[in-house]
């Protein structure tokens, strides 16, 4: 323990000069002027009274100078041991399910018990998405889907500089969800000690394993479906698979296994021909003794939509940007692009043949404009955006180093950047989970967190009050609470014939290009990105109708996440208002589900409505939102569907060789639920796994100890009975 003060340490000789001015001026100045007979007590009790009295003093007066006392004392970390259980259905589905859900489960507990009297032990389950082990959260094997790399991102992050010491990690090796765990064990520090579940044997099995499909097509077109089918030990057999929709059959097939590894890909061309949510349902003849016949059947939803949507797509200049949101919004089939690039004599048509190039650009003829760097400090088309913006058409703005910001902020956008300098920040996307505009996966959302910067202007953002933040800029590692990607509708554009709202979304950097790779070189695809590009597209391209009365809900939930539903009422000069209540109808259309229509009313929120009605079964849903508002009636109705998660039940072959990989290639092992007893001391015994000595320093004031208050009133006590006794006080 060691005191320090922010005087010069001389300054302690006046704090004892005022502790014996006091004391000579009440014992030896008082008592001197009395005569010896007068005096109340003895030369010795004099003389301690007054050491007692210039202790006292001297300590108050040093406290005075705000001492503060350092200490320094050692803190030992123990090592902290992280056990995984595996949470998901497929060991459910296995043989062996009770074994797993009682005996092994103890033997489980009886590991985490062991390992406390020597380690700090925390216990996670993880599936379909990480959680703490509580008695509310013990593995029930009941997640639709396993993300390995989740768990390992999750501890990375969670633990970051603490002593981790060993992964424990109980599964059966399958993961359907997130990247392959083995390539993020280069970034672990600690090893992973796997205990292999499930089972390895090749069952007689077929199943429908993967369907790929465009989600989206339109009326009357022909759109590709393909269709994987792997079989097991079923050599010579013989089973129907069939496409159906609304009960009519439009496809079916005889499939002929060949071999006990069979797997075949069938491609049907399907014709899109009636409009709204489809759901066409794909089946596979189940045979005798299948292991599974769960995996036989799967459903896909298709939107098929009436009619295209066309986009423009407007540069200041050529940009890699300008590619990169072209084929991303060309990936939904249901958008035509057409690329401009702007100049002082008008736009040129990219793409376009000679004759053509300058062809007249009409705003009218799109039904959302997209202006990456415009306007633009060369002064290219900037007058004529204005005049674009009045018509009321929807626009997406990428913003970088060649914006013009005063004339952008003259546009009245709902977004204005205030700078008194040229210069730009490289900002990262920060994900606001607060954002009710549309929904981003969460797991897209972090993927996307991940992507390199983006230039960004500098300045002072000012916003319109109903803008929502989707990503927010992150300089370094600090959130500047300014938007990066954000939207806002508006009533109506500046000056626009008509009232109705129109919508606006902001990209406030450039370099959107290297966000599109940098998703194909993380995780093998570019569906992070153009799932972002899309949901800014669909949301910002949607044309008002003239009804007063609309829900926004999405077509398509998985059957593990809420159901969300979104209303708006506007008045007759289409300002949103929320004051009458709003109910809602669900009726589901499966014969198998209950036809018990469920009733709900929708919350205010904003200036809007909102209703969370939580998980639903699998089935297609039709819905009817009814409110009356000034004595009229309004109703919005629609559909949607809920999809069954399958993934648990494609794939019930545990795969050791992943659990094997990720153990050694982290020094770790792989052990089978019999070893476990011997974990313990595998762990004991490594050399890198003990525990850590830190010392950690603390300064406190010393007048807020305990100990200094005590010693000041006890001399001032002893000060004070002593002349008491002696009739003094």
């Amino acid at each position: 323990m060691h005191l320090i003060i922010d005087y010069p340490w001389f300054f302690v000789l006046f704090c004892l000069l005022a502790g014996a001015a006091v004391s000579a001026l009440l014992y030896y100045v008082s008592f001197r002027r009395r005569g010896a007979d007068a005096r109340p007590f003895g030369k010795r009790v004099t003389l301690l009274l007054a050491a007692v009295r210039f202790l006292a003093v001297s300590l108050i007066a040093f406290l005075l100078l705000a001492p503060l006392v350092k200490r320094q004392h050692n803190i030992t970390e123990k090592p902290l041991i992280v056990i995984a259980h595996d949470n998901s259905e497929s060991l459910a589905l296995t043989a062996d399910s009770s074994y797993y859900r009682t005996d092994f489960q103890k033997s489980m507990d009886n590991l985490a018990s062991k390992l406390r009297s020597d380690f700090e032990v925390v216990e996670y389950v993880y599936g379909d998405h990480v959680a703490l082990c509580d008695e509310d959260t013990m593995p029930l094997f009941s997640n639709k889907a396993t993300d390995m790399s989740e768990l390992l991102n999750a501890i990375g992050e969670r633990y970051y500089h603490r002593n981790v010491g060993a992964l424990v990690l109980a599964g059966d090796g399958i993961y359907n969800k997130g990247v392959n765990p083995v390539s993020q064990t280069s970034s672990l520090t600690f090893p992973v000690y796997t205990i292999a579940l499930g089972d390895t044997a090749l069952h007689r099995d077929a199943a429908i394993a993967h369907i790929r499909c465009n989600r989206i097509a339109n009326l009357g077109n022909k759109f590709p479906m393909d269709i994987t089918v792997n079989a097991a030990r079923m050599n010579g057999e013989e089973a129907l698979l069939s496409i159906s929709n609304g009960g009519k059959q439009l496809f079916s097939k005889q499939i002929r296994y060949q071999g006990d590894h069979f797997s075949t890909v069938e491609q049907v061309l399907l014709e899109a021909t009636a409009p709204g949510l489809q759901r066409y349902e794909v089946a596979l003849t189940p045979l005798n003794d299948e292991q599974s016949t769960t995996n036989n059947y799967r459903s896909v939803p298709v939107e098929v939509i009436d009619g295209h949507q066309k986009i423009a797509i407007i540069a200041a200049a050529p940009h890699p940007d300008v590619a990169a949101l072209r084929q991303s919004i060309t990936a939904n089939s249901n958008y035509e692009v057409d690329c401009f690039l702007a100049s002082e004599s008008g736009l040129e048509k990219i793409g376009a043949s000679q004759s053509n190039a300058r062809q007249r650009f009409v705003p009218d003829d799109y039904n959302m404009l997209v202006f990456h760097q415009l306007p633009s400090k060369s002064g290219a088309v900037n007058a004529d955006m204005t005049t674009w913006l009045k018509g009321g058409v929807p626009a997406l703005f990428v913003l970088g180093s060649a914006t013009d910001l005063p004339r952008f902020n003259a546009m009245h956008t709902g977004l204005e950047i205030v700078s008194r300098i040229d210069r730009q920040n490289e900002a990262m996307p920060l994900f606001n989970s607060n954002f009710t505009l549309f929904t981003l996966e969460e797991s897209v959302a972090r993927q996307l967190e991940q992507c390199p910067p983006l230039v960004s202007p500098f300045g002072d953002y000012k916003s319109n009050g109903n803008m929502q933040t989707l990503f927010f800029s992150r300089v370094g590692t600090v959130n500047s609470g300014q938007p990066l990607v954000a939207m806002v509708q508006l009533q109506g554009g500046e000056g626009a014939a008509s009232a109705q709202p129109v919508r606006y979304a902001f990209v406030a950097g450039e370099g959107l290009w290297r966000w599109r790779l940098s998703c194909y070189q993380q995780f093998g695809t570019h569906e992070p990105f153009d799932m972002l590009v899309d949901k800014l597209v669909s949301f910002t391209a949607l044309r008002f109708s003239k009804d007063r009365f609309m829900v926004e809900v999405s077509n398509v939930f998985s059957e593990s996440e809420p159901v969300v539903l979104n209303a708006q009422l506007y008045n007759d000069n289409y300002e949103a208002v929320n004051v009458p209540e709003v109910s809602l109808t669900v009726q589901a259309m499966d014969a198998e589900a209950s036809h018990e229509p469920l009733r709900y009313a929708f919350n205010r929120s904003g200036q809007g409505y909102t209703l969370n009605i939580g998980q639903l079964v699998p089935g297609l849903y039709r819905y009817t939102a009814t409110t009356r508002f000034n004595g009229k009636d309004y109703t919005a109705s629609g559909s949607f569907l809920v999809e069954q998660q399958l993934l648990e039940e494609l794939t019930l072959r545990a795969d050791h060789s992943l659990l094997q990989t990720l153990a050694t290639s982290t020094d770790g092992a792989m052990l089978y639920p019999e070893q476990i007893d011997q974990l313990p001391e595998m762990l004991k015994n490594r050399k890198d796994i003990k525990s850590l000595i830190y010392t950690e320093t603390t300064y406190g004031d010393m007048h807020n100890m305990l100990l200094v208050f005590l010693i000041i009133v006890l001399l001032l006590g002893i000060e004070w009975v002593v002349r008491k006794y002696n009739g003094t006080v």
